[in-house]
């Protein structure tokens, strides 16, 4: 054992080795004397963690190169030395002479510890990705940051099979954001280098479907006689916080997802454009105003609901709320979901999917969609109102230009209504003709 001027001269090359703050000893534990190292911070607070090394004099080289070690992690990664010992000797860092980051023992630690839980699919598809990582650190240059692992792995894995803005690479990038977080803010495995890159970051590697890439979908707006109907079977089911739902994403015309960032600045309704593509995926949202475009039998029921939400007493499902404030968490380093906004219109799809006066109208209606709330907004502004919405105007409250709205918004037509209205014109021209006449 260490011990007397042995001892002393030790202690005193150590910290020769190391630095002041670092002291030695020996402890015993389970019938075997164990080295105990000590750090005093500046504070005058110290810490103490026991290494599974023999106090003997054999082991001086042994225990100053592992002593040296746990000072590096502590400098570098900002770390304590419980932490250090952790990571060093828990085999999350490599013996490498620079204590490199063993990533496969960390993969293995967050997939079996972390996301172990998961369905069987889910969890295939995350080893295959912690796999691409490591790929990632086999090809050089080597990455020494996570915007580096990200352009890397985006070199290598992004490709033909894996199209721009599709769910494949929205799921390798949130993969890797929550892994990293994880390691990083919560494990402390990692230094913030790694720290992930933000979502919006993200969307450079994501990319975006062209808009010409795609073939356009048909939506059927809804009809005024079937939304009035609708809103009177939540209204008399007492689903209130639907029928809100309902009512601004139809009278309004706003998109599903741009409840959340729906405010109301002097009486003025606005909206921020939370819809992404290909041209508008870097550029800064833009706020538009809103305004009601009511019911026949409903007057003035956009004004009531957007008193409701004013005040603060009309609530959105639960659901809802929840998908709504984890978005707009922005302390919160665990929302990696890329999607952005998009789950809000697909919870509110699950609802309306729920409620039984919507399975009646899908069957007769097949073609109805949580869009088609949106939908009947421009139908109704071109074709129930007298006179007509300028389309310029109906494109301004819906936040797109004109040519996205003859592309996605014009496709739809009713043969009763055109019929309607082919006969309107027609007897606008008879009754025209004949004052012309007269005069």
């Amino acid at each position: 054992m260490l011990s007397g001027p042995v001892l002393k001269q030790f202690r005193t090359y150590l910290k020769s080795q190391v630095g002041n703050g670092w002291s030695v000893e020996g402890r015993k534990s389970k019938g075997r004397l164990l080295t105990r190292v000590s750090f005093r911070y500046l504070s005058g607070e110290r810490s103490v963690v026991l290494l599974d090394i023999d106090f003997d004099a054999e082991n001086q080289d042994d225990i100053v190169r592992t002593v040296k070690k746990l000072s590096d992690l502590m400098r570098e990664r900002n770390i304590e030395l419980s932490k250090a010992k952790e990571l060093l000797c828990g085999g999350k860092v490599e013996d490498n002479g620079k204590a490199g980051i063993n990533w496969k023992a960390l993969q293995d630690e967050f997939i079996n510890l972390e996301r172990g839980d998961r369905r069987k699919t889910t969890l295939t598809g995350l080893k295959l990705r912690m796999e691409r990582i490591l790929e990632c650190f086999e090809a050089k240059p080597k990455p020494r940051n996570s915007e580096q692992l990200f352009r890397k792995y985006a070199e290598l894995h992004f490709g033909e099979s894996m199209p721009k803005g599709g769910m494949g690479r929205k799921r390798d990038m949130g993969d890797i954001r929550a892994f990293l977080n994880w390691a990083v803010l919560e494990k402390k495995y990692l230094a913030m280098e790694w720290l992930p890159i933000t979502p919006r970051q993200c969307r450079k590697y994501i990319g975006a479907v062209s808009k010409n890439s795609t073939k356009t979908k048909v939506r059927q707006p809804i009809s005024t006689r079937d939304l009035e109907m609708l809103l009177e079977a939540l209204e008399r089911d007492k689903e209130y916080e639907m029928r809100g739902l309902v009512i601004l994403y139809s009278v309004f015309g706003i998109r599903p997802c741009e409840i959340a960032k729906l405010e109301i600045k002097d009486g003025v309704a606005q909206v921020t454009t939370l819809k992404q593509n290909e041209k508008t995926m870097y550029e800064e949202p833009e706020v538009r105003t809103i305004a009601p475009l009511n019911l026949p039998n409903l007057p003035n029921e956009g004004e009531r609901v957007l008193s409701l939400y004013e005040s603060g007493k009309l609530k959105f499902p639960s659901r809802i709320e929840k998908v709504i404030a984890k978005h707009n968490d922005k302390n919160n380093p665990f929302n990696f979901d890329l999607d952005g906004y998009k789950p809000i219109g697909e919870k509110f799809g699950k609802l309306l999917a729920e409620f039984w006066f919507w399975k009646e109208l899908k069957k007769k209606n097949p073609n109805y969609v949580a869009y088609s709330f949106r939908h009947s907004f421009a139908w109704r502004g071109s074709m129930e109102t007298s006179p007509a919405l300028p389309l310029r105007t109906i494109c301004a409250y819906l936040g797109h230009d004109e040519s996205t709205h003859l592309k996605h918004y014009g496709h739809w037509t009713s043969d009763a209504e055109n019929k309607k209205r082919i006969e309107e014109a027609n007897k606008n021209i008879v009754q025209n003709c004949s004052l012309a006449h007269a005069l």
